[in-house]
């Protein structure tokens, strides 16, 4: 009987074996990278590689910049009605810089630069690597014949090999003749006619030269400068705009940003002055209607002031029609106190017939005879008064003065009768003339209302007129002194002799960078996304139970069992080293011989019957006695690692439980004569493994084994496909879980860790196999080093 008292021993040696939990490691994350070091050198060496590559055949650009002030007291935007801002009609701040860029950079401008500076053709001399571009000059120059409407749209290339200096011929990409012709001649071509002649005199030394003369149409040319070409200003709210460019002629690069700044200002004039003739044109059509409108309300103002009988100051003129109204009020006035003067005087006088009285002489009449009549009167009244008093009125002299008084008296009412038809005719005319000039004092304020609106109207009309010849005088002035938007501040040049394409510095500095980064990437991804098991770590930090150590990865091909007395391979001191932590794992066993230790896995192809195969010759190498037994009914491998009778069909186990005339030892096989290794294997593969395993024959066996053999090893089946190691796992001693290096999966580490958690393997210990080459002494080969 073997006794089963695994659980304690397996608590008891925890304190040696267990290993404690791992958490992250700096230390060990560097190493990581570190062992990978060769990555990291040849990604270095490629990318170095492909920078040089990039930097040797790739053309240089060198940049060009240079800066303008553009003046905005008139943008080109504004000109056309800048004459009139004073009406309020345009918007009077400054335009926007950014509309001025994106003038400068219009298709329309560089199209212009494209056919000034002829940037539609280029020549090219082949370099050691590279072709380089001839330019200002070049050894030979093209001319069309064609207008420039056709050839400029046309895309061409023509490869001219200088053959004397008379004569050229066409070439292809190879090199090939394709036609003979002579410089100065026309040549006919899929673009029109054509003449080539040279630019030098000495043409006869670039003898055997090729020209590659390429023609491109000029709207793709002057977009590609467009897309190239940077326009932007310096400094926020400033109105200094720098223009670059990046070309692999710097000379090119020049010309075409000085030609843009010229174009720009020839744009900028030419557009001044046109909006400037446009403008004199519109204000010449507006005075000649201003001048008939102003026409029409002369008119009307003269044909009303003729018909009312006004003139120009009508507030003048009314003052004085008031002025005269105002004397006719007192002459009338006057007139009419004449008349009571008179009339009063004419009763007097009628009423004195036999009277002598005085007639008042403070009257004031106007008439002098009257007056003079009153006097007279008055006179020869006193003087009978004063002959009365000495005499009667018998006296002839008083009789005498009578008769005078008499004939004075009717002198006087007739002086008074035409004083008095005299003075109402002039009434009469007064007062008509009041009526005429009361009327023309109460119309007064209609004609002054009805003259001021056609007054105003007048010098509305006026002022417009008035405002347009000023405006005209203006836009001729304008036209004749237009200034450009843009002054130069600094002419187009290079910032150094060195180019700015490709960057040297940057290209090495990425190359190194992703040199490394791509290698750091790679390690890190597949080991984010690799779910295999690829270190001793991996154990520790997944499970709680003693780790025995790790085998390393056997390179044999040929011999299965790899383990053998005199062998030093580091996989035989892996062994070796197992065998000794046996030792220590098995501590609590009171048993001095049949210690029986499974060895199974999770899944089949960890390695289990090479370890358990290899561990039983180590045991045996020490000078025990080892039975090897084959419990892994379903897919055996023992033919593999023994040389049996019968190969797979060598009667075993399953033999043994199924033919009871078959005793324990007939199905032992004795394998080598030094270290002799004794094998049980499994038999023939039966349909009921399962049923087998719980039969009564399997004690028997495990009894006789134990009663034989110091150890024994059994070849167990894998525990996560079926339940035949779980049958049996009862008559263990030690359970040895192998997990094989990038083969087993993390995820399936949980099915070890339940088994030994819930103690359904007696006395369960792990074993990394086929561990790489880090694992080595001090670190793999059990807790020699580590522990």
């Amino acid at each position: 009987m073997i006794s089963n008292n695994n659980s304690d021993n397996s608590t008891d040696n925890s304190t040696f074996i267990d290993a404690p939990k791992s958490s992250f490691n700096f230390r060990d994350e560097i190493l990581k990278y570190v062992k990978k070091w060769y990555w990291f050198l040849l990604s270095v060496v490629v990318f170095g590689t492909l920078a040089y590559l990039h930097i040797r055949y790739t053309i240089p650009q060198y940049n060009v910049s240079g800066t303008i002030l553009i003046s905005q007291e008139e943008s080109v935007s504004e000109s056309e009605l800048s004459a009139f801002k004073d009406l309020g009609l345009l918007d009077d701040s400054k335009n926007k810089i950014e509309n001025e860029i994106q003038i400068i950079k219009s298709r329309t401008l560089l199209t212009n630069v494209v056919n000034n500076l002829k940037l539609n053709v280029q020549y090219f001399t082949k370099g050691r690597v590279l072709e380089s571009e001839n330019y200002p000059k070049s050894l030979i120059e093209i001319n069309f014949l064609s207008a420039d409407s056709i050839v400029h749209t046309k895309s061409k290339n023509f490869r001219v090999l200088i053959n004397s200096q008379t004569s050229f011929s066409f070439v292809d990409k190879e090199g090939q003749k394709l036609s003979d012709h002579s410089f100065g001649k026309t040549i006919n071509t899929s673009i029109g006619d054509i003449v080539i002649t040279p630019n030098i005199d000495g043409i006869e030394s670039n003898k055997g030269k090729v020209i590659h003369i390429k023609i491109t149409p000029v709207n793709i040319v002057a977009q590609s400068y467009r897309n190239k070409l940077s326009v932007i200003t310096i400094g926020k709210g400033s109105s200094i705009v720098k223009l670059s460019l990046n070309d692999p002629v710097k000379e090119k690069a020049k010309d075409i940003i000085n030609n843009l700044v010229e174009e720009y200002n020839k744009s900028t004039i030419e557009n001044k002055k046109l909006t400037s003739a446009r403008t004199a044109g519109f204000i010449n059509e507006r005075l000649d209607l201003i001048s008939g409108d102003l026409s029409e309300v002369d008119d009307e103002a003269a044909g009303y002031k003729s018909k009312f009988g006004l003139t120009n100051d009508v507030s003048a003129q009314t003052q004085r029609v008031a002025d005269i109204d105002s004397r006719n009020l007192q002459e009338i006035n006057r007139f009419e106190t004449q008349l009571r003067k008179i009339e009063s005087t004419r009763r007097f006088v009628l009423s004195q017939d036999g009277k002598y009285d005085i007639l008042p002489s403070t009257l004031g009449f106007d008439d002098p005879s009257i007056t003079s009549t009153v006097a007279r009167y008055n006179g020869l009244i006193s003087q009978r008064k004063r002959l009365l008093k000495s005499s009667s009125v018998q006296n002839p002299v008083v009789v005498n003065i009578d008769e005078q008084i008499g004939s004075l008296r009717q002198g006087l009412i007739a002086s008074l009768n035409g004083a008095k038809n005299s003075i109402n005719i002039s009434l009469n005319s007064l007062r008509t003339q009041d009526k005429y000039f009361s009327g023309q004092l109460y119309n007064a304020p209609l004609r002054q209302k009805e003259l001021t609106a056609i007054g105003r109207e007048q010098g509305i009309k006026e002022q417009l007129y008035l405002y347009l010849l000023q405006k005209r005088e203006e836009a001729e002035i304008t036209s004749h002194i237009t200034l450009s938007n843009a002054r130069v501040i600094d002419k187009a040049s290079t910032l150094g002799s060195y180019p700015v394409s490709p960057n040297k510095k940057m290209i090495y500095f990425g190359a190194i960078f992703f040199g490394f980064a791509l290698p750091f990437l790679t390690i890190y991804l597949l080991d984010l996304f690799n779910t295999k098991v690829n270190s001793r770590e991996d154990l520790e930090r997944s499970l709680s139970m003693p780790i025995l150590g790790a085998i390393p990865k056997t390179k044999s091909k040929k011999s299965k069992i790899v383990v053998s007395r005199n062998s030093r391979s580091s996989i035989a001191e892996a062994f070796r080293i197992l065998r000794t932590n046996l030792g220590f794992l098995m501590a609590g066993t009171h048993k001095e011989t049949g210690k029986i230790i499974f060895v199974t896995s999770t899944i089949s192809g960890e390695g289990k019957t090479l370890v358990s195969s290899n561990l039983a010759k180590t045991l045996a190498i020490s000078g025990k006695k080892v039975a090897y037994l084959g419990t892994d009914f379903r897919d055996p491998k023992f033919h593999n690692f023994f040389e049996l009778q019968k190969g797979k069909d060598t009667p075993g186990f399953t033999n043994f439980i199924m033919n009871l005339d078959i005793k324990p030892e007939d199905v032992v096989y004795e394998q080598g004569e030094n270290d002799p290794l004794f094998v049980v294997p499994s038999g023939v593969i039966p349909p009921n493994p399962a049923e087998l395993l719980m039969n009564d024959r399997v004690k028997e066996m495990f009894d006789y084994l134990g009663d034989n053999y110091d150890y024994i090893v059994v070849d167990t089946a894998p525990v996560s496909l079926v339940t035949d190691t779980l049958l049996i796992g009862h008559f263990s001693d030690l359970s040895i879980y192998i997990v094989r290096e990038n083969y087993s999966d993390k995820r399936i580490l949980q099915v070890p860790e339940n088994f030994y958690r819930e103690k359904r393997l007696p006395n369960m210990a792990v074993l990394l196999n086929a561990a790489g080459d880090k694992v080595g002494y001090g670190y793999g080969y059990g807790y020699g080093a580590k522990d």
